[in-house]
């Protein structure tokens, strides 16, 4: 096709496709644990995808009573069309996400593949956990109901606890003095802006390094 030539002519994306397609896999790793990987790409795709969908209805305002966050939610589960399956897919495959992740973590822990000259991106995976606990962190608190208010005050006083630092994690979290928009803001800001392009950035190296030293063989 033209447009592929005309792509190859100045990008190798021919090859780039070929090499991510028709790369061997070894026999070793038929086995049905080597796939909780892939299940965990599959499951951040899925949050990124649903994620946009939400952020076009969403409004992350704190303010009034009841507040717009959470009257966006509620127009996003009751009049936004197929909005509660959208809302669905991203809360259950977030907490699903988890699970896969500890799994998958375990799995390399326990073959092995952790060790040298993979210790990088064993390091790039546990950085990729806390970045997924704090993408759980941070969207818990945007519907704004209840739970989730108070959930996450009880989040930032244990965060408050910790020695030296506790004041001003605090403070940073909150984005004043109490809970309340401005935390709402700083929560959201992390959620769909900082947090997820972070995460792709890490996906990137975590995909660059596996190509690099292959898959491992268990121990």
């Amino acid at each position: 096709m033209a447009v592929v030539d005309w792509l190859d002519d100045r990008f190798p994306f021919t090859k780039s496709v070929d090499e991510a397609l028709y790369q061997r896999v070894p026999n070793f790793a038929n086995a049905f644990y080597y796939c909780f990987g892939g299940m965990v790409f599959i499951l951040i795709v899925f949050q990124l995808l649903t994620g946009v969908f939400l952020s076009f209805y969403y409004v992350p305002d704190a303010a009034g009573n009841p507040a717009a966050a959470y009257t966006s939610v509620k127009s996003i589960m009751d009049q936004v069309y197929l909005g509660w399956l959208i809302r669905g897919v991203h809360f259950w495959s977030s907490s699903l996400l988890i699970i896969m992740v500890t799994l998958h973590m375990a799995r390399v822990f326990w073959t092995g593949s952790y060790r040298a000259p993979r210790e990088l991106n064993w390091m790039v995976g546990v950085t990729m956990l806390l970045v997924i606990l704090g993408l759980s962190l941070t969207g818990y608190l945007l519907p704004w109901d209840t739970k989730a208010y108070w959930a996450t005050s009880v989040t930032i006083k244990v965060g408050a606890g910790v020695p030296l630092l506790g004041t001003f994690i605090k403070e940073l979290a909150q984005g004043g003095p109490t809970l309340g928009p401005n935390t709402l803001q700083r929560f959201f800001t992390l959620h769909v802006f900082i947090l997820p392009g972070l995460i792709v950035l890490l996906m990137y190296i975590h995909f660059r390094l596996i190509r690099q030293h292959g898959i491992s063989e268990p121990l």
